[in-house]
């Protein structure tokens, strides 16, 4: 009863949450404001974020989601973040999120921004980060009904078990097999312009996992 009661009021907090609404051509502020269950009724368009966490083995950082959320509960995600509230703009939103979801304190200059996107589905303007974190498991904290656990998984293992159990998984924001790519690459480059330091083992980078397609004779 105490568990309902508390889940219950963490909704209604929530829903209250107030959101600028963005351009749907554009992540640009359009001056209106709406409380998070006005924006859903609505279906205002609105911003998130998303932030890999990964480590100098190149693994990610997954976490089950609470399994009293009331949105895919129980499914496995393979970034952190939220929507972004009033006032508050991408990066101080993704700092905030990667504290209250997992524990974990990070200056600015360590998020690396790598993509902003559309997602129509949704109707969200999504900023895609990438942080490199190396930590053991007991580091992180997860917050109570939003997150079950966390597990450092390798992007095999990612792709298998997204193969294996789909129902269970929500990998990438689109495509996590290229998203793993890109974020690689962008901590890379954040290195080499000395905005961020990487250990040497995220330069040498061999994707073991990937199947070059054999040629097809013509018929």
């Amino acid at each position: 009863m105490i568990l309902a009661v508390n889940n219950n009021i963490l909704y209604q907090e929530r829903m209250s949450e107030q959101f600028e609404i963005v351009s749907e051509s554009s992540f640009h502020p359009t001056g209106q404001i709406l409380s998070r269950k006005d924006a859903i009724e609505q279906k205002a368009w609105c911003r998130s974020t998303n932030v890999f966490v990964m480590n100098s083995k190149g693994e990610i950082l997954c976490h089950q989601r609470s399994l009293n959320k009331e949105r895919m509960p129980g499914v496995w995600s393979t970034h952190l973040g939220g929507h972004v509230s009033c006032g508050e703009g991408f990066d101080l939103n993704a700092l905030k999120e990667l504290e209250e979801e997992a524990g974990i304190t990070v200056e600015a200059a360590q998020l690396i921004p790598w993509r902003t996107t559309r997602h129509d589905e949704a109707r969200l303007w999504m900023r895609d980060y990438v942080v490199l974190v190396d930590s053991p498991l007991s580091a992180f904290t997860p917050q109570p009904g939003e997150v079950e656990q966390f597990q450092w998984l390798s992007i095999a293992e990612i792709l298998k078990n997204e193969e294996l159990q789909p129902e269970l998984w929500c990998a990438g924001t689109h495509d996590i097999s290229s998203e793993y790519e890109a974020m690689r690459a962008a901590l890379v480059v954040a290195h080499n312009l000395g905005a961020s330091f990487i250990p040497d083992e995220m330069h040498a980078w061999s994707p073991s996992f990937y199947v070059i397609p054999q040629a097809v004779s013509a018929a």
